[in-house]
């Protein structure tokens, strides 16, 4: 059971502490990518716990830089620590924008227009000897995205909360069901706020492979259940992952119609079917 992530966009799980009785059997030791200190329940509630502190990975550096104007720091290092954060802040929340497929709990996403005037903010150099209106717009641009990372990192830690009661059985068809639904929507590929900055690959990349990343945690249950299911939908992550890099690679804006996004809708689409069949297994 192997399934390779882009590695730019890596997130590092942290365990889940929700100790319950399981309905669905361990797998055997030795598993890849499986950590036997985690049930079913365990596993899933991890996924959330990995929305949740990736946004707020995003708020915290984003805080970072108003911090950091708030002293005597020059503009140019205030400006290059925010453009190192956009690029943090930018790619946590997009990663987990899974969260707001219907169904979840969660309604409203925060205004993606936030993180566009943060992005937008770092494209303002200075070379005055007084930079106060740029420092001050920066700041103000990264403490309003900052506080909006918070709202959504907290929305999903009560999406989080008011599952752990749920059965393992019924999270885990939950689970699979979000991220075929949310594959197969084509959500991915709208209210892009890099646009402008030519960066839609970046974006669509994030929240794609942010979404396969949950595969990581609960593959092992899947391939107990069923090993070919779990072969096809790691051979369907392999292919949509060589389509994300072939096709969103040095692209500039993609065009809505356009073949590039096509061709990644069309991988997509036939991973979520594989997803669909594996939440299947856990309803019934």
């Amino acid at each position: 059971m192997r399934f390779a992530l882009i590695a730019a966009l890596a997130l590092c799980t942290a365990p889940a502490v929700f100790a319950q009785e399981t309905g669905i059997a361990a797998p055997t030791p030795g598993i890849a990518n499986y950590d036997p200190t985690m049930s079913a329940k365990e596993a899933v509630l991890a996924n959330w716990e990995l929305a949740a502190s990736g946004i707020r990975a995003g708020r915290i550096i984003g805080s970072k830089v108003v911090d950091l104007g708030a002293g005597d720091a020059s503009y140019g290092a205030l400006l290059r620590q925010a453009k190192f954060a956009q690029k943090t802040m930018v790619q946590r929340y997009n990663a987990a924008l899974w969260v707001y497929t219907p169904g979840t709990g969660i309604t409203s996403p925060m205004d993606i227009g936030t993180l566009t005037d943060a992005v937008q903010a770092t494209e303002t150099p200075c070379d005055a000897s007084d930079c106060s209106a740029e420092r001050a717009a920066l700041i103000d641009a990264f403490a309003a995205a900052s506080a909006a990372l918070d709202a959504a990192a907290q929305d999903a830690k009560a999406a989080l909360t008011a599952r752990e009661d749920r059965a393992d059985t019924a999270l885990m068809s939950e689970q699979l069901g979000f991220m075929a639904t949310y594959l197969e929507s084509g959500v991915w590929a709208e209210d892009l706020a890099l646009t402008a900055f030519g960066r839609d690959g970046e974006e669509i990349a994030a929240r794609i492979v942010g979404t396969m990343s949950l595969w990581r945690n609960i593959e092992p249950y899947v391939g107990l259940a069923n090993p070919q299911l779990d072969a096809e939908i790691n051979a369907g992550a392999t292919q949509l992952l060589r389509t994300l890099r072939r096709n969103t690679r040095g692209t500039g804006p993609l065009a809505p119609g356009g073949p590039e996004l096509a061709a990644i809708k069309e991988a997509a689409t036939a991973l979520a079917a594989h997803f669909r069949r594996a939440s299947a297994i856990f309803a019934a």
